[in-house]
C-alpha cells in the first residue's frame, strides 16, 4: 500500500511542476536552516557535557568589593591564597584544584642547536593553552592518560604533563615512553621535565589546556613574583580554581561554610564572597569573566531556534497555502476515489505520503548543501563546528524533522481534501465553505507577512545601531594607527627607535595598550579636598606622544612631560565633574594619590569611548609609567601616501621587528580592526538577522507567487467579464493585488509592536544608540510592499492582458 501510495504522489508532484517546485524550494530552505542551526546551537550547548560527574563540579567564583567606597561586583575568579585555604578549613568539599593560566612561549631544546621556539598560543590568537596547575586537577577532570602516573605527575616542582597533540608538537613521533623526562623551557628560565602524557578531549570544551605545570614550580622559581600563592587581597583573571562536591552535596549545603571562611579571611576593607559556578554555566554566562573560555550567548541560540521554526513554519504555510488553492482540482479526484470506496483514512495517508515524499527531497538537499553552507559562513559559525551525518542523534533529528515537518505542512491540507463529499464534487460543486471565504488561507498569509516584517525591521535597526556605532566619533584618532605587541622585556624601546626612524612612521609612542579595546585597567585614586572622593579610575598609560599620537583633545592645561618615571595626571572631562569640578580648567594642579605618591592633575582630555558602546564613559586618567609601557602604538604617515606605500612601510617594521626579535613572529593588529572586534557579537548578530530576512522574504514570495497563479486561474472568468465590460488592466491588475495587499498591512499592524519589543530589549544593553523611530516601520512596510507587488505582478499583468474570447468561450 505504501509504494502504491508513493507511486501516486510521485504522479502528482511531477504533473504540477510549478506549485511543486515553490514547494521543493522552501521546505528545503526550512529543513536546512532547521539543520544548520540545529548543528549551531547543539554544539554550543554541548559545551563541557562529557565529563564524568560534571554536575559535581563547580568553579570557584565571587563578589568583590575592594573597600568601603567601591561597588560590589561579580569576579570569575579568585586571590591565590583562597583554594588552599578551602581545602584546609572546609570540610564540606571533596577536592579543591586551583590553576594560572599562563602565556609564554615554549622553548625545545635541541642539543647545541638553538632551542626551537613555538609562540604562544595566545599571541596567535588561540585560546589559551599553558596553566599552572594543583594536582587535584586530574581528580576533578578525568583525562586517558597515555604515559606517567597520575597520582605523582604533579607533585614535584619543575615537572609539566602535556597533551598528546602538543608532544607531538614538541618532539614529533618519539615513542611516549621517550618523551617522558624530556625538557621544556617556559618564560626562557623555567625547566620542566615531562613526567606525563594525556589524550586530548575531542569533545568540545573550553579547557583547551595543553600544558600543565606543577603548581610546586611556582615556589621553586621566578614565577613566585607573577603568581604570589599565599597573597589573600591579589585576585587576576589568569587566578582559577574549580571544586567537586560530594554525591549528594549541593551548593546550599556549602553556602553557609563558604561564607564563614570569607568572614575569617576578610573582616577589613577589602571583602570577597565565594560561590559556586556550575560547569554547564561556564560557556554561556558572561558576568564572570577569565582567560580561556569562549562565552556563547544563550539568548541569541534560543532567538536562532525560534528564527528556525519560524522559517520552517512559514515554508509549511506555503505548502497549506498552495495545496488548499489547489483543492478544487483535485476534488474529482477525490470523490472518484470515495465513490470507489476509499476511506477517509487512506486518503489522508495518500496526501500525507506527497509531504513526506516531498519533504524527504527537502532534507536530501539540505544535507548536500550544509556542508558548503558551514563553510561559507564559516565567521558565523563556531570553531571545530562539523557534523557527523550518520550519528544517532543526527539521525534522530533527521527523522525527528521529517516526521514534524510532514505533519505540519500536509497534516491540515490531507484532512481538508478527505472531507470533500463526493455526491457534490462529482457535480462540478464545492462543498467546503471554507475554502470559499478563505479565511485560513488570509491567516497564514499574514503570520508570513507578519515575520518577514519583523525581521526587515530587525535588520533595518541593527544596521542602524552598527551604523552609529561605526561612524560615531569616539574621541580619539584610530586612522592608520597600529598596535605593535612587543614579547616582554626591555627590548621594545629599542624597536620603537628603529620605528621611528622609518621615513612611512608619523608618530610612535610606547604604551600599555590604545585608547579603547578589550584590555583595560582600573585602579584606585584618592582626592582630598572639601571632601575625600576615592573612586576607581581606568587607566591609560603612554609616554609623552600617547596623547598627540592617538589626537586626544585637551580641553584644559597641558599634556605631561616626558620623564622616566609617573609625575603627572593628565584626566578626563567625567573624571573632573566626578571629582566635584565645574569646569575643566579647576581641576589644574589639585593633586591625586596614587599609592604613596601625590601628583598633581596638570591637565583635561574631552571624554572618549576606552570601551565599547555597552558601557558608559567613566573616569580615565593618562599617565606616564615607563615600567609598564612594553607595547608600542606607531601612526603611519598616510599624506600623499597610496597603499602601496603604506605596505612598504609594514615591511620596514617587520625588518627592524626581526632586527630586535629574531625569533619571535611579528605580531601587531590596526587600532580600526581592534575596536572592531568589540562588536564582534553585534556583527554577527547582524550577519544572522540579515540571512534570515532574505529566507523569510523568499519563501513567503515564493508562496505569493503560486498564490497569485492560482488567484488569477481561478478569477480567469470574471477577468475575462470585466474586460468586455471595459475594465482596462491597470485596474484589473489594481483588483488582482488589492486583497493581498490589504493581508500586508494587517501584517504590518501586528508585526510594528512585537518588533518595537524585541529592538527595544536588544538596545537597552547600549549605553549610547540609536532611537527606535516610526519611519523604522513605515518603511519596513513600503519595502514589503515593493516587494509584493513585485512578486504578484507577473501574474496580473499576464492575467490582465489575456484574450477575454478564450476564457468566455465556453459560457
Amino acid at each position: 500500500m505504501l509504494r502504491n501510495f508513493f507511486k501516486i504522489a510521485f504522479r502528482h508532484l511531477t504533473k504540477h511542476k510549478v506549485s511543486t517546485l515553490i514547494n521543493l524550494l522552501g521546505l528545503t530552505l526550512g529543513v536546512t536552516a532547521c539543520l544548520v542551526i540545529y548543528l549551531i546551537t547543539n554544539y554550543e550547548l554541548s559545551y563541557d557535557t562529557f565529563h564524568p560527574n560534571g554536575e559535581r563540579i563547580y568553579r570557584l567564583v565571587g563578589d568583590i568589593k575592594y573597600d568601603a567606597t567601591s561597588e560590589r561586583h561579580s569576579v570569575g575568579f579568585i586571590p591565590n591564597a583562597v583554594p588552599a585555604g578551602m581545602r584546609k578549613e572546609i570540610a564540606g568539599l571533596e577536592t579543591v584544584a586551583a590553576f594560572h593560566n599562563l602565556e609564554t612561549d615554549v622553548l625545545i631544546p635541541n642539543g647545541e642547536e638553538k632551542p626551537t621556539r613555538f609562540e604562544s598560543r595566545r599571541r596567535t590568537g588561540g585560546n589559551a593553552d599553558i596553566i599552572v596547575a594543583d594536582p587535584q586537577y586530574f581528580d576533578i577532570f578525568t583525562y586517558q592518560w597515555l604515559a606517567g602516573n597520575p597520582k605523582t605527575a604533579l607533585n614535584k616542582p619543575f615537572n609539566v604533563v602535556l597533551s598528546e597533540n602538543k608532544a607531538r608538537k614538541y618532539f614529533g613521533n618519539l615513542p611516549l615512553s621517550e618523551i617522558l623526562g624530556r625538557e621544556v623551557i617556559y618564560q626562557d628560565s623555567v625547566r620542566a621535565s615531562v613526567s606525563g602524557i594525556v589524550k586530548d578531549w575531542t569533545q568540545p570544551t573550553d579547557f583547551t589546556f595543553t600544558d600543565f605545570i606543577s603548581m610546586a614550580t611556582v615556589r621553586a622559581s621566578h614565577l613566585k613574583k607573577e603568581i604570589n600563592l599565599d597573597s589573600w587581597n591579589d585576585n587576576w583573571s589568569a587566578s582559577q580554581a574549580y571544586v567537586k562536591l560530594p554525591a549528594g552535596t549541593t551548593p546550599a549545603k556549602v553556602a553557609p561554610m563558604l561564607q564563614q571562611f570569607a568572614q575569617r579571611h576578610y573582616p577589613k576593607e577589602m571583602k570577597f564572597w565565594p560561590a559556586l559556578q556550575p560547569l554547564s554555566d561556564l560557556h554561556f554566562n558572561a558576568d564572570y569573566r577569565d582567560n580561556y573560555s569562549r562565552k556563547a550567548h544563550l539568548p541569541t541560540l534560543y532567538g536562532l531556534m525560534g528564527v528556525a521554526a519560524f522559517i520552517l513554519i512559514i515554508a509549511a504555510i506555503n505548502f497549506i497555502n498552495l495545496s488548499t488553492a489547489q483543492s478544487m482540482q483535485r476534488a474529482k479526484e477525490i470523490g472518484i476515489r470515495k465513490v470507489m470506496g476509499s476511506s477517509r483514512k487512506s486518503l489522508v495517508l495518500q496526501f500525507l505520503s506527497e509531504t513526506a515524499l516531498l519533504t524527504f527531497l527537502a532534507i536530501l538537499i539540505g544535507l548536500l548543501i550544509t556542508s558548503p553552507i558551514l563553510a561559507a559562513m564559516q565567521s558565523l559559525t563556531p570553531n571545530g563546528l562539523t557534523y557527523n551525518l550518520f550519528s544517532p542523534q543526527n539521525l534522530l533529528f533527521l527523522v525527528s524533522l521529517i516526521v514534524l515537518t510532514s505533519l505540519l505542512a500536509g497534516l491540515y491540507p490531507s484532512w481538508l481534501l478527505s472531507s470533500y463529499l463526493p455526491a457534490l464534487t462529482l457535480k462540478g460543486q464545492n462543498s467546503l465553505k471554507i475554502s470559499q471565504k478563505g479565511y485560513l488561507r488570509k491567516g497564514l498569509i499574514v503570520f508570513q507577512f507578519t515575520v518577514s516584517l519583523a525581521f526587515i525591521i530587525g535588520t533595518l535597526m541593527v544596521g542602524r545601531q552598527l551604523s552609529f556605532m561605526r561612524n560615531k566619533d569616539l574621541g580619539f584618532s584610530t586612522d592608520a594607527i597600529i598596535d605593535v605587541h612587543a614579547p616582554w622585556g626591555d627590548k621594545g624601546q629599542v624597536l620603537a627607535q628603529k620605528i621611528k626612524q622609518l621615513s612611512g612612521v608619523d608618530q610612535v609612542t610606547m604604551q600599555w595598550f590604545p585608547p579603547m579595546g578589550s584590555s583595560h585597567m582600573v585602579t584606585k585614586l584618592t582626592y582630598r579636598g572639601k571632601k575625600t572622593i576615592e573612586t576607581d579610575v581606568s587607566a591609560k598609560i603612554g609616554d609623552a606622544n600617547y596623547i598627540p599620537l592617538y589626537k586626544l583633545r585637551l580641553l584644559a592645561g597641558r599634556n605631561y612631560l616626558p620623564s622616566d618615571s609617573l609625575r603627572e595626571f593628565v584626566i578626563n572631562a567625567t573624571y573632573a565633574k566626578v571629582l566635584g569640578f565645574k569646569k575643566p580648567a579647576d581641576a589644574l594642579n589639585q593633586f591625586i594619590e596614587f599609592g604613596d605618591k601625590k601628583l598633581p592633575i596638570v591637565g583635561v582630555v574631552a571624554d572618549f569611548h576606552e570601551q565599547s558602546f555597552h558601557e558608559k564613559i567613566s573616569s580615565v586618567f593618562i599617565a606616564n609609567m615607563p615600567d609598564r609601557e612594553k607595547q608600542i602604538g606607531v601612526k603611519l604617515a598616510t599624506k600623499g601616501k597610496q597603499a602601496d606605500d603604506l605596505k612598504a612601510t609594514l615591511t620596514n617594521i617587520e625588518k627592524a621587528w626581526e632586527e630586535v626579535y629574531p625569533d619571535n613572529k611579528f605580531d601587531y593588529t590596526f587600532l580600526d580592526d581592534a575596536i572592531a572586534k568589540l562588536y564582534e557579537k553585534e556583527q554577527k548578530t547582524a550577519q544572522l538577522v540579515n540571512l534570515a530576512t532574505a529566507i523569510a522574504i523568499l519563501i513567503s514570495c515564493m508562496g505569493l507567487f503560486g498564490l497569485a497563479t492560482f488567484t488569477a486561474e481561478q478569477r480567469t472568468k470574471e477577468i475575462g467579464v470585466r474586460k468586455v465590460l471595459g475594465a482596462s488592466v491597470v485596474s484589473i491588475v489594481g483588483l488582482l493585488s488589492t486583497d493581498f495587499l490589504k493581508l500586508i498591512v494587517v501584517a504590518l499592524l501586528i508585526a510594528s509592536p512585537l518588533a518595537w519589543w524585541a529592538m527595544n530589549e536588544w538596545l537597552k544593553s547600549f549605553a549610547y544608540k540609536v532611537d527606535l523611530e516610526w519611519w523604522v516601520f513605515a518603511l519596513a512596510g513600503l519595502l514589503t510592499i515593493v516587494i509584493t507587488l513585485i512578486t504578484i505582478s507577473s501574474q496580473s499583468v499576464k492575467a490582465a492582458l489575456a484574450n477575454p474570447t478564450k476564457s468566455l468561450r465556453a459560457e
